[in-house]
């Protein structure tokens, strides 16, 4: 009996279009998934320089208060900034300790935090618990104490006690983004949006959008 050489030829196409797919199905889904994060990227990026923008004005607006909370979440309202959502902006206050800071929080002009970047504020809106700022969380004793009424608000406007632990104290790898100078201060958000849906386990990495903006 013999073979037709069609029929061979078509039998060897089938499979190598079944071998192709096994490495093309993975790259298109990884490059839709990056595609789509890249949008995502892009308007977090512009929420984080609108956000900090109105941050480094604290006479515009406040967002220690719900009227501040209820603008963050309408600036960024496609990424649910709730308690259970999947994305939350964080504010920061940040500083650098001085002689006279530390005489007024510990009684003499050394301290812990000597000509070091501090906290003076942060406030988180959004899903705290899912991510922090890698620049670190301020507290004061191991507690988040609330503010004005909005449960997320912590470790605003601490004392100069405070100022002077080094609980307060900004994370090094903070130098290595801006180094600021005794008397300047500098308003930092932070925006994160964990995205579950666009992952492909074991070739698009970690699940998350970060953006930074800083004023």
């Amino acid at each position: 009996m013999r073979h037709s050489p069609k029929r061979k030829q078509s039998g060897s196409t089938v499979l190598e279009f079944t071998l192709s797919l096994l490495v093309l199905t993975p790259l298109l889904l990884g490059t839709f998934v990056f595609g789509f994060r890249m949008v995502r990227s892009q308007q977090t990026d512009q929420i984080t320089r609108d956000l900090a923008h109105i941050y480094s004005r604290p006479n515009t607006m406040n967002f220690a208060t719900a009227a501040g909370v209820s603008e963050a979440q309408l600036l960024a309202n496609q990424y649910g900034l709730t308690s259970s959502g999947s994305s939350v902006v964080i504010f920061s206050t940040i500083t650098i300790e001085t002689a006279t800071g530390c005489q007024s929080g510990a009684g003499a002009p050394t301290c812990a935090n000597l000509n070091l970047p501090v906290f003076t504020q942060q406030i988180a809106i959004g899903n705290a618990t899912a991510n922090q700022s890698p620049f670190g969380t301020p507290t004061s004793g191991g507690s988040l104490p609330a503010t004005n009424g909005v449960s997320n608000d912590y470790s605003a406007n601490p004392s100069a006690s405070d100022l002077a632990k080094s609980s307060f104290t900004v994370a090094q790898n903070f130098n290595s983004v801006l180094a600021l100078n005794a008397g300047e201060t500098c308003y930092m958000v932070e925006m994160f949006n964990n995205t579950p849906d666009l992952q492909v386990p074991g070739l698009t990495g970690a699940p998350q959008v970060y953006s930074r903006a800083i004023f």
